[in-house]
Formats: structure tokens, C-alpha cells, sequence
């Protein structure tokens, strides 16, 4: 695995558990916090989120754009490990978040760092992190669920795959794995988006006797899907 420090310095900083600086805990440093990244632990991208976030004071614009973008550099990076793209990731989702979080009682600490969702849709627009379009929301659901809209709108509609039992073959011939070929495309990541709380509502409703799939079959159709949903969930719908 490539590392971002010298051997000795990361196992020197080992010991530093991943939690949030208090008053009497000073804050990582840059390398500590890049450090901080490679491991597998929970919080292990709060000390690049406190840095973002200037928790111990004001940091000069540029050095902050800077640490920002060797984050998403670190997200984009197929040759490093899935957790530290993930901790990267998740450190430039939180730095954006203003006030109340996720409908919760309490306000995130620090100053919220915006142009990190810049990144973060310059990550998922390189194509190199799918998983980035899901976290724009998480970061900003304002700016983030117009950019969805907008990749959705934007985005080629995949076709609709349908088993020949004369053939004996998925059509059309693009439908190489049949029901499952294009339920990561674009058009169907971003409409799962849109449309999660919609569907899950309509099965709800549905009776759960007219929601069982059968082998090689596509998801049923929950009822009182409005159309355009309804198109969506018969091109891309997975469960």
C-alpha cells in the first residue's frame, strides 16, 4: 500500500486514537491527519475533517485548497486502498456541512468548508468513485439534488431488458447480463437517488405477495408508481 508518510512517522502516530481535538488536544497536523486516513477505524477521517473545518482557528485559503485537493486526489486514486478513498471522501462530504445536520438537534463545530463539494462532483465527473454522486447529496442536499437532477436529465436512458424465451436470450443484445447490465449506469444511480423515497412508499402499499421476483425475473413494479417512475424502476430497479 502506498503511503503518504514515512514508515517510521506512521507508526510513531500509531497510538493517536481517531477522535476530535479537544481544547486540550491539539489539533493533527496536515501529514498526521493524511496520515490518519490509511487506517481501518471509525473516525478515522475526522482529523482531515477538523483541519477543513479550521476547528483550532482560521488557516490561510490557500492551505486549506490545498489539503482539500490532495483529498480528492486521494479519492480518485484507483491505486489506493477502497477505506482510504472512503475516509477521504467522507472528510470532504463533512467539511461542507452548514448548521443543523441531517435533521438532527445538534450543529456541526467549525466552519463549513464549501468548495469541497466542487471536489467532490470533479471527483464523480472523472469516473473514477461512483460512489461520489450518493455522497454530493450528503454534502449538500440543496446544491446536491439539483446536480443529481442534473445527471439524471443529462444522462443516456438505458434500455429496457427483456428475456426472449424463443431466443432464448436477454434483448436487446447490449442486455449482456440482462436485468442486471445497466443498474450502475448514470441515468440509474442518479434515479435512485430521486426516486429512493417514492418507491419505498409504493411498496409499502404494495401486498408484499405481488413483490416476490422470480428467478431471472426483474423487480416487480410496486403499485401507484407515476409513470416516469415507474419507467425508471423497470430499467434500473435492483431489489
Amino acid at each position: 500500500m502506498r503511503t503518504y508518510l514515512t514508515t517510521a512517522a506512521v507508526a510513531a502516530l500509531a497510538w493517536l486514537p481517531p477522535a476530535i481535538p479537544t481544547a486540550a488536544q491539539e489539533e493533527a497536523t496536515m501529514a498526521e491527519a493524511l496520515a490518519a486516513l490509511e487506517r481501518k477505524t471509525p473516525m478515522a477521517e475526522r482529523p482531515a475533517f477538523n483541519i477543513l473545518r479550521q476547528m483550532s482557528g482560521p488557516r490561510p485559503a490557500a492551505e486549506l485548497d490545498a489539503f482539500a485537493d490532495r483529498l480528492a486526489a486521494m479519492m480518485a486514486d484507483v491505486s489506493l486502498p477502497e477505506h482510504v478513498r472512503s475516509n477521504a471522501k467522507y472528510a470532504l462530504s463533512g467539511a461542507t456541512w452548514d448548521g443543523y445536520h441531517r435533521g438532527s438537534d445538534r450543529t456541526e463545530p467549525g466552519t463549513p468548508y464549501p468548495r469541497a463539494f466542487d471536489l467532490l462532483v470533479r471527483v464523480y465527473e472523472g469516473g473514477t468513485y461512483d460512489g461520489a454522486l450518493h455522497t454530493i447529496i450528503l454534502a449538500d442536499s440543496v446544491r446536491g439534488l439539483a446536480y443529481v437532477r442534473d445527471v439524471f436529465e443529462r444522462s443516456e436512458r438505458p434500455p429496457l431488458c427483456r428475456w426472449n424465451y424463443e431466443s432464448g436470450r436477454n434483448e436487446p443484445l447490449e442486455c449482456v447480463r440482462g436485468f442486471h447490465t445497466f443498474h450502475e449506469t448514470p441515468w440509474c444511480r442518479a434515479g435512485r437517488i430521486l426516486y429512493r423515497d417514492t418507491v419505498s412508499q409504493a411498496r409499502e402499499r404494495t401486498p408484499s405477495d405481488r413483490l416476490v421476483r422470480g428467478a431471472g425475473e426483474p423487480a416487480p413494479v410496486p403499485d401507484g408508481l407515476p409513470e416516469h417512475v415507474e419507467d425508471w424502476h423497470r430499467r434500473c430497479a435492483r431489489l
